[in-house]
């Protein structure tokens, strides 16, 4: 029974894009913006911890939505995405951070560009444990395959966020993490590189390079649901 109401789940969205069929859109909303605040929040909570007050000073130790929004990539990207079928994703105002402050430096710096990309992978975990409940239900209706649906789709989100961001590309937290990793030195060397790294990620949006964020996304996808069945 879940492997096969797994597959007929799984049929209502497309693992590759978006969907543009509109309970898809209505699920993807809320649980984008979620996401994209646990993301930013994970960032936020793990600075304090590591002794800088400044994300809780100026309001980003925080749930909220407008805490976060970046009208390009909390708002642009993503509309574009949904409304052409391209690999969805998306970012949010970085959260600031007073390097000064922190405790053990370039280790610490890299401990909090991580926490966001593991904050998703946690919801995708999350959202993976909870259709494994939900689809082993004695009883199903259309409430209940909707609450599905929404598992699939946060959990599908949650890995595009953490894959996206994750590519080791300033400003995204894949840059940091390999600057706080790397030797002092070379860290020096790859900051020169975010002079340029816009102008990188702006290529690899129009040459549609992005699309390959993907390829990881649908095996970790696979590999969730299939756990599951």
């Amino acid at each position: 029974m879940p492997v096969e109401f797994l597959q007929r789940l799984e049929s209502r969205v497309i693992l590759r894009t978006m969907s543009t069929n509109l309970l898809n859109v209505v699920l993807l909303i809320p649980v984008f913006l979620f996401s994209l605040c646990f993301h930013e929040f994970a960032h936020a909570w793990v600075a304090v911890k590591r002794g800088d007050p400044t994300p809780q000073l100026l309001g980003r130790l925080s749930m909220h939505p407008m805490a976060h929004a970046d009208i390009l990539g909390t708002l642009i990207l993503p509309i574009l995405a949904i409304y052409t079928g391209a690999p969805f994703f998306g970012w949010a105002k970085p959260v600031p951070i007073e390097f000064r402050n922190l405790k053990y430096g370039r280790r610490d710096y890299a401990l909090i560009a991580a926490a966001g990309p593991m904050a998703n992978i946690l919801l995708a975990l999350a959202a993976t444990a909870l259709l494994a409940v939900l689809i082993r239900l004695p009883f199903q209706n259309q409430f209940f395959e909707t609450v599905q649906l929404f598992s699939l789709v946060s959990i599908q989100v949650n890995l595009m966020l953490a894959f996206f961001n994750l590519i080791p590309i300033a400003p995204l937290d894949g840059f940091n993490v390999l600057q706080g990793i790397v030797p002092k030195r070379i860290g020096l060397m790859l900051n020169k590189t975010t002079q340029v790294s816009g102008l990188i990620l702006l290529l690899l949006l129009v040459t549609g390079s992005l699309k390959y964020i993907a390829i990881p996304v649908t095996l970790v996808f696979r590999f969730l649901v299939n756990s599951i069945s």
